[in-house]
């Protein structure tokens, strides 16, 4: 009986490879798309988060303190002032073409009003239509307001004789030391790719398995497909996937070998726990793939379906909004995406670098989808027999 299965696999392996190579989608669907999300997503976050977005001033003072309030913004990490103009209307403008994501505007008689301690207000637009671009920025120009605002208090307690110990004590009474666990750099690379590639991996996964399943009931070749792998529909689907196993597998382990080796993200346990992490990931949404299209066997609803699941696990990832915070009813629902046990792995090993017997629960669940495909079986055998499905 072993031998039989092994003969039907191989059959239906050899077959596989010739229909691969036979068009241009599989290639497009696998190795071109990841490498595209890799160099393209490597290369977008390679200085970790936007750096130097261009602002606009509008300066009605004119004056040396106003002056030394740009140059200061200007020597911030995120802000970079690309523009002078003279009104407020003109900046406007420039925000609504897209020239500038902000512009800060000083009003006449700045310096002069701070010197008399008349509290002079420092106006900012920022674009937050830009979500990262606007939320930086906001972040700089707040910042380089209050110790602008801090200095100049320095001043004027300096010339009345405070003494040089107590200035700091009065300006700023309670100070914040912040450390941010697993990302202190506030890399925006580590926070989003971590999960975002392998997100993406999961649709390129889902797809081609609905695919190369759901061609064979749309162009009618489903009988030579199980005839070649002598009537076992369990040969016939392990030959037809398992080239697409190595090639997947591969994809993921290369993009965590450009993540933790290449990029330097963090990795603080053995990075072979997230090699086998990906491999049993890959082997879990094939699983999933074959149970939508046994559930519906034909290649348009099948399609439908997994897009509709692939993108919701995006949503229950967990890595935008704790799976924690959610109601009950619906913190369920995470468990029946790879990607969810994928994230909790991840977290636990990369970022925590914690003992690997905390992930035991994860590994488990990624190893259980694989009997998806025992629910569907008699489903897409009778469907590949029979052929009473539309294809249109």
């Amino acid at each position: 009986m072993l031998n039989n299965i092994f003969i039907a696999i191989s059959n239906t392996l050899s077959r596989e490879f010739r229909r691969m190579v036979s068009r241009p989608i599989y290639f497009i669907g696998t190795v071109l798309v990841m490498g595209f999300c890799y160099v393209f997503f490597l290369t977008f976050f390679n200085e970790g988060q936007p750096n130097k977005m261009p602002i606009g001033i509008v300066d009605l003072d004119n004056s040396s303190l106003s002056r030394q309030f740009v140059r200061n913004l200007d020597a911030t990490q995120q802000a970079k002032v690309v523009m002078r103009v003279g009104s407020h209307r003109e900046a406007r403008e420039e925000m609504q073409r897209g020239n500038i994501y902000a512009f800060v505007e000083i009003e006449q008689g700045f310096a002069a009003k701070a010197i008399s301690s008349k509290r002079p207000p420092i106006t900012f637009y920022v674009n937050d239509s830009y979500l990262v671009a606007g939320s930086l920025l906001l972040k700089d120009i707040s910042y380089m307001s209050a110790l602008s605002s801090g200095a100049m208090q320095r001043q004027i307690l300096r010339a009345k004789g405070v003494e040089e110990n107590r200035i700091m004590g009065i300006i700023q009474p309670i100070t914040t030391d912040t450390h941010l666990i697993g990302n202190p750099w506030a890399n925006y690379g580590i926070y989003l790719l971590n999960v975002l590639l392998p997100g993406v991996l999961q649709l390129s996964i889902l797809m081609m398995t609905i695919f190369v399943i759901g061609i064979e009931f749309k162009e009618r070749t489903s009988h030579e497909w199980l005839e070649n792998a002598n009537n076992s529909i369990f040969g016939a689907i392990t030959g037809k996937l398992f080239p697409y196993t190595v090639l997947f597998t591969l994809l993921g382990i290369i993009g965590n070998i450009l993540l933790y080796s290449y990029m330097h993200y963090p990795m603080n346990a053995s990075i072979w726990w997230m090699f086998l992490t990906t491999f049993m990931y890959v082997l879990a949404y094939q699983a999933v793939g074959v149970l939508l299209i046994g559930i519906t066997p034909v290649l348009r609803d099948g399609v439908t379906l997994v897009a509709f699941y692939g993108l919701l696990g995006f949503t229950f990832a967990g890595f935008t909004f704790p799976i924690e915070q959610l109601p009950y009813s619906a913190q369920i629902f995470s468990y029946i995406f790879p990607i969810r046990h994928y994230f909790n792995i991840y977290v636990n090993e990369a970022l925590h670098g914690i003992s690997i017997q905390h992930s035991l629960i994860s590994f488990i669940a990624l190893l259980s989808f694989n009997v998806l495909p025992l629910f569907v079986y008699h489903r897409l055998k009778s469907a590949a027999i029979k052929q009473n499905y539309p294809i249109k």
